[in-house]
């Protein structure tokens, strides 16, 4: 049965959506950057994602960006999470919690720079 629900759910508009998240996934998880925040924009950019799929792969590209040093990206895709009404609360926490490693990251760093 799952199995059927699996071939099935690559039909829907969501299960696309999901798809594309794994694809992005497997990209990132094999250090091929581009090629992962690709797929996540594609569903991020698709006016027929479902809300809560576009903020997994909003927190998912933030999480690319963050780990290829593009601070500023990141920060905008998490700060996108937090105002999405459909965001799982999951997600929402996870984005809020990034937001304050980040923070505190560049603090640590500024004053590293400062005292040396």
């Amino acid at each position: 049965m799952n199995l059927f629900k699996s071939i099935l759910g690559r039909f829907t508009v969501r299960g696309r959506a999901l798809a594309k998240v794994a694809k992005g996934r497997v990209c990132a998880t094999n250090r091929d950057p581009d090629s992962a925040i690709k797929y996540y924009t594609e569903v991020v950019d698709s006016s027929e994602s479902p809300g809560e799929v576009i903020a997994m792969a909003l927190f998912n590209r933030a999480l690319v960006y963050s780990t290829t040093g593009r601070q500023c990206e990141a920060t905008e895709d998490l700060k996108a999470i937090l105002c999405m009404p459909e965001a799982i609360a999951e997600i929402k926490e996870s984005a809020s919690d990034k937001l304050v490693r980040m923070r505190r990251k560049q603090e640590r760093e500024e004053a590293a720079t400062r005292n040396a």
